[in-house]
């Protein structure tokens, strides 16, 4: 059975909060469960609703981060990221840029538009391991570097075309 397509009519603002409707959404059990359902397709974020056997894509506009990468931990010689969607991330899985404002955002190899923040505490744990080069900001860790990209990217996330109104 295929998920029936919908606007969420939610948006994330630029400061990171969650709107429905014009109100901010501020129930952490509903954010969460928010952030742990939120997929990727080919033409925008979604959340990913599944009752029973009905199931649902509620697609967001995004004009902030929706995710953000919280705690920051070494394991088996490994960066781990925690997500407040309660995912724990090794940094091999991620790459980490900055975006068109400096500031640095990660997102996993494979996605193109689902991004996470890094929290304050988090950068400035990783700030750390950050190295100048003639080749630009690097990450090293454990003998590798890791290169930061500098891009154009943004947070922003339009609709797909079929809910935007023209």
């Amino acid at each position: 059975m295929t998920a029936r397509r919908l606007d969420s009519e939610i948006k994330v603002l630029p400061n990171g909060d969650w709107i429905f409707r014009e109100a901010k959404i501020e129930q952490k059990d509903v954010l969460e469960y928010f952030r742990k359902n939120l997929k990727e397709a080919e033409d925008g974020i979604y959340i990913d609703n599944q009752y029973g056997e009905f199931s649902e894509n509620g697609y967001l506009e995004l004009f902030g981060y929706p995710l953000n990468l919280i705690r920051i931990w070494e394991k088996d010689g490994e960066l781990f990221f925690l997500s407040d969607s309660g995912e724990e991330l090794p940094l091999s899985s991620l790459q980490i840029a900055a975006d068109s404002e400096g500031e640095l955002f990660a997102k996993k190899k494979d996605h193109l538009f689902l991004k996470y923040k890094i929290a304050r505490n988090v950068s400035s744990t990783l700030s750390e391991y950050l190295i100048e080069s003639d080749q630009g900001l690097k990450l090293a860790w454990k003998g590798k570097e890791i290169p930061i990209l500098e891009t154009n990217e943004d947070p922003k996330v339009s609709l797909p075309p079929e809910f935007q109104n023209l």
